[in-house]
């Protein structure tokens, strides 16, 4: 996940500043993204990334096999954002499961009934789209959290990800089948994209993220720099081939790498 070129770790450690600038380049995105789906704030976010930042080039020097530089780096991020203080007001909102459904269920509404045009629909529905499956993260406990991020985002091995948090790989594995349950079960008793008998749409969901500002009509808080972001439609195609148990990760991993908001009441 985070690449970081040997040579120019080792030059860095000897002072080369463009060497240690390459390196932190190279660590800053995947650090964002992964706490990005950490924090589900993009100043909070944004915040720890520095934090991270300055942990890595710092403790360059503690590296024993500049060959495995990225996997330390990743360790670092992950470490940081397991064990740092709560921040922001996302977390502080202590958001459940039970909770979250509640709060879908409610300001449901047509697309067609909101005066957008086709591009700001697509817009608003891939920022409430993106910003449900943050909030679905924020649900699990910060060791769920990471543990299905790393698991089943990323696509870390059990072996990595139990060396990267510092635990046996049993008990990582007992962790990501719970964080994988709660997911799985609410994604397919609540998400529209992955059963049809779901209620939620997120199609339905823009009047409410409209009504109390999460999305702003002409106002995209996503960047231009998102690259290239599946439709609704596209998803549904991706997670129809995929078996039931892992639609929740195909869900997860249909998000691009960057911040958006969720539409919540």
């Amino acid at each position: 996940m985070i690449r970081l070129d040997a040579q120019q770790v080792v030059a860095a450690r000897e002072g080369n500043r463009a060497a240690l600038e390459a390196v932190v380049r190279a660590a800053e995105s995947p650090v964002f993204n992964l706490a990005m789906r950490m924090l589900a704030n993009r100043a909070d976010a944004e915040d720890a990334t520095q934090e991270i930042l300055v942990k890595i080039i710092t403790n360059l020097g503690a590296i024993r096999d500049v060959e495995a530089a990225g996997g330390w780096a990743l360790r670092v991020a992950c470490r940081h954002l397991l064990h740092e203080r709560k921040r922001g007001a996302i977390e502080a909102m202590r958001l459940t499961f039970q909770g979250f459904a509640a709060d879908l269920e409610t300001g449901l509404s047509p697309l067609a009934d909101h005066g957008l045009n086709e591009v700001e629909e697509k817009l608003a529905i891939d920022e409430v789209r993106i910003g449900c499956t943050l909030a679905m993260l924020i649900c699990l406990s910060r060791e769920l959290r990471i543990a299905y991020i790393l698991g089943d985002i990323f696509e870390v091995t059990d072996t990595e990800a139990a060396e990267i948090l510092d635990i046996d790989p049993a008990a990582y594995r007992q962790r990501l089948r719970r964080a994988r349950g709660a997911v799985t079960t609410f994604v397919q008793s609540r998400c529209g994209l992955v059963s049809e008998l779901a209620a939620c749409r997120c199609e339905r969901r823009v009047g409410q993220a409209l009504k109390i500002g999460r999305v702003v009509k002409g106002q995209p808080d996503l960047s231009a720099s998102l690259g290239d972001i599946p439709s609704v439609a596209e998803i549904r195609g991706r997670i129809e081939v995929i078996e039931r148990e892992r639609t929740s990760a195909a869900l997860m991993r249909s998000t691009p790498n960057s911040p958006a908001i969720w539409a919540s009441s």
